[in-house]
């Protein structure tokens, strides 16, 4: 997963503003409840970018305030879509 987790914040450090320095917050550090300040259209361009990053689709369900938690929230719900047969 440390490959998932390191892109999932090239992905990130590129849709936040350029004075948040990815490279420090670690995979469980609460990016909404300590001001990294992901918006409403910042989410959208996220997701956008991990969907293309990884190549996945995601779900509308499957968008909750949890999988913004963390990095690594993200990198484990990312994981299981990169391991889970295909459709």
């Amino acid at each position: 997963m440390d490959d998932v987790a390191g892109r999932v914040r090239k992905v990130l450090g590129a849709s936040l503003p350029p004075d948040v320095i990815t490279e420090n917050i670690d995979d469980e550090f609460p990016l909404i409840e300590l001001g990294v300040g992901i918006d409403s259209v910042a989410r959208l361009e996220l997701l956008v970018a991990l969907e293309q990053e990884f190549r996945i689709r995601l779900d509308e369900e499957e968008i909750t305030p949890q999988f913004f938690e963390s990095v690594g929230t993200m990198s484990r719900h990312i994981s299981g879509k990169l391991q889970a047969p295909s459709a």
